[in-house]
């Protein structure tokens, strides 16, 4: 691959065509989950709050209804502009910015938040440790960090290898498979006329890679989930990989 190649997560994440697949995600799943987080972590008001790979702000612009000092980052510009849209629809303050998750904020915050399958994208598996390790920088010390990731075997479980879904009049044909130690999907469709194909792929990670990223940029693990209520996780029933960790 050319160097000068964007990698696939420049381009799909900066496609309108990727909210249109994916615009059915779950808002009160994701509030759920949040509510949950801000009962079991000191996240006190006037706590500062970092949203790493934010897409279009859904959890950023949640928590600032709730009264928390926010800051959004994302490497969409398409998703940037959207949120910060949004924010001033509703009236509320939050810094949404563009920017790499590999390299630290300007600014320390109290906590760090990475959800949805917001890490693993990368081609050279190091540079998930150094985002971990920007996550890291990104706090003040004794901050938390939260990264909520799919569970490799429940997703090996239940990998559906080839469906076809219909979104806004668009037909996306999807295709999974797992290799190389990365959960891949291609995604073509047509639209006004035009062929479109993307693809998306995530590495494989298992809680031994996240453990050993922590370890080598300090974080110490402070609880492990297995859901959005946060149950225990548990390697043969849980749905999630969520890990609370401290500075």
């Amino acid at each position: 691959m050319s160097d000068n190649k964007p990698a696939w997560y420049q381009t799909w994440f900066n496609t309108p065509f990727y909210h249109t697949l994916y615009q059915d995600r779950n808002v009160a799943e994701a509030e759920f989950f949040l509510q949950n987080l801000i009962k079991h972590i000191p996240i006190k008001t006037g706590c500062r709050i970092l949203d790493i790979a934010c897409g279009r702000g859904r959890h950023a612009l949640y928590l600032a209804k709730k009264g928390y000092d926010v800051t959004g980052i994302d490497l969409s510009t398409n998703s940037i502009d959207y949120a910060r849209e949004e924010a001033e629809k509703e009236g509320l303050s939050v810094d949404f910015q563009v920017h790499d998750m590999r390299e630290a904020y300007e600014k320390q915050v109290d906590i760090v938040l990475n959800l949805f399958t917001s890490i693993g994208y990368f081609e050279d598996l190091s540079d998930n440790t150094k985002a971990i390790q920007a996550f890291y920088d990104s706090l003040v010390p004794g901050g938390y960090a939260v990264i909520d990731f799919l569970h490799v075997s429940r997703v090996k479980k239940e990998l559906v290898s080839d469906e076809v879904v219909t979104k806004d009049t668009i037909e996306f044909t999807l295709k999974r498979i797992i290799r190389d130690g990365k959960i891949m999907k291609n995604i073509s469709f047509e639209h006004a006329g035009a062929a479109y194909s993307f693809k998306e792929s995530v590495s494989a990670l298992e809680y031994a890679d996240f453990k050993k990223a922590f370890d080598e940029v300090g974080f110490r693990i402070c609880d492990t989930f297995g859901d959005f209520k946060l149950s225990p996780f548990d390697a043969e029933a849980a749905e999630r990989l969520i890990f609370i960790v401290q500075k």
